[in-house]
């Protein structure tokens, strides 16, 4: 598959995910079905943030980085954007858990920077060895 379609597929499934969204926002009564529309919610929100986040970490890589070639950009990208739906995942967890303070934050946002300094780590290990 070239970059070209899939950059056109990872973006109509960007749109339809935020379309999926706005559509459980607007259209469903979380008192009728409690499970079912918090869990569409969630599973909408993180497909339409992690496809953003990722869209727009390749925009910006491709557009200012140095590195000539974009597939590694793209799985960069999005390794980056599933990080940042699944901290966002994460803090609506605990934010509907009423658990939602500083001092659980900090730790879960540390493990995540930390978890991504270690796959940072580990690409600049491979980018050595195959010089």
């Amino acid at each position: 598959m070239s970059l070209k379609s899939y950059l056109i597929l990872f973006v109509v499934a960007t749109l339809l995910s935020w379309v999926a969204w706005v559509i459980v926002l607007t259209q469903m009564n979380p008192d009728s079905s409690r499970t079912v529309t918090v869990s569409a919610f969630a599973v909408s929100l993180g497909f339409a943030v992690a496809g953003s986040v990722s869209l727009l970490g390749f925009g910006l890589r491709a557009w200012f980085g140095k590195d000539p070639v974009l597939f590694r950009v793209l799985r960069t990208s999005v390794r980056q954007g599933v990080v940042v739906a699944v901290l966002l995942e994460g803090l609506l967890v605990l934010q509907a858990m009423r658990w939602f303070a500083w001092w659980n934050v900090v730790p879960l946002a540390l493990f995540f920077i930390l978890l991504e300094g270690f796959f940072l780590a580990q690409e600049s290990t491979l980018e050595r060895q195959t010089r």
